[in-house]
C-alpha cells in the first residue's frame, strides 16, 4: 500500500503544479519549455509505474460491498470516459470541446466513479478516489485560471472519428481487461 500511496503522491504532485502559478512559472523559466515537459513526463511516468506496482502488491482489505449493479454502470461510464479522454487528445475539433474545456478530466471522473461503484477494496478506493478528487479539483482550478470550452460549430466528422476509436478501444479493453488489470470483465 505504501508503494501505491507514494505513486499517487508523485503523480498528483507534478499534475497539481500548474495550480501553483508562481512555482510552475519559475520551474518552466528555469528549465526551459522542452526540459520542463521532459521532466514532467518522467515524473508522471515514475508515479504511474509506482501506482501500478502498488495496486499489484496491495493486499485485499474490504472497505464496502459494491452495489450489484456497479459493474454494469461502470461498463457504461467507461464509454463516456474513453470518449472524453480520446476526444481531448485529438488535434481536430470535436463537439465535446465546445461543451467543456475538460473532456479528459470528465473522462477521468467517469472512469474513477465507475470503478468506485465496482470495487470496494482499500487499494481501489485509495487509487480511484484520488483520481476522482484530482479530476474535480483540476477542473475547478483550470476554470479559475480561465479555461473555457473552444468556440465553434458542432463537428460531426470529428465526433464520428472519436466514436469509432472509442468503440475499438472499448472492445479491446472488454476482452483484455483481465490481462491489463488482472480483473476479468467478460465472464
Amino acid at each position: 500500500m505504501n508503494t501505491l500511496r507514494l505513486g499517487l503522491i508523485i503523480f498528483f504532485a507534478i499534475h497539481l503544479l500548474p495550480s501553483v502559478k508562481p512555482l510552475y512559472a519559475a520551474l518552466k523559466n528555469k528549465l526551459g519549455e522542452k526540459a520542463f515537459k521532459g521532466l514532467f513526463a518522467l515524473v508522471s511516468l515514475a508515479g504511474m509505474v509506482l501506482i501500478v506496482m502498488g495496486m499489484g502488491e496491495a493486499e485485499f482489505v474490504d472497505v464496502y460491498e459494491p452495489p450489484s449493479w456497479g459493474r454494469h454502470v461502470t461498463s457504461l461510464l467507461m464509454l463516456f470516459a474513453l470518449y472524453g479522454v480520446i476526444a481531448a487528445q485529438m488535434k481536430f475539433p470535436t463537439s465535446i470541446k465546445t461543451v467543456s474545456a475538460h473532456p479528459m478530466l470528465w473522462g477521468i471522473t467517469a472512469w474513477s466513479t465507475g470503478h468506485l461503484l465496482a470495487n470496494g477494496d482499500l487499494a481501489s478506493v485509495t487509487m480511484f478516489g484520488a483520481f476522482l478528487i484530482y479530476s474535480l479539483f483540476a477542473m475547478f482550478s483550470a476554470n479559475q485560471r480561465g479555461a473555457r470550452p473552444s468556440a465553434g460549430p458542432l463537428t460531426f466528422k470529428g465526433d464520428g472519428i472519436v466514436l469509432v476509436i472509442t468503440a475499438v478501444i472499448y472492445t479491446l479493453i472488454m476482452f483484455f481487461h483481465a490481462s491489463i488489470a488482472g480483473v476479468p470483465i467478460m465472464e
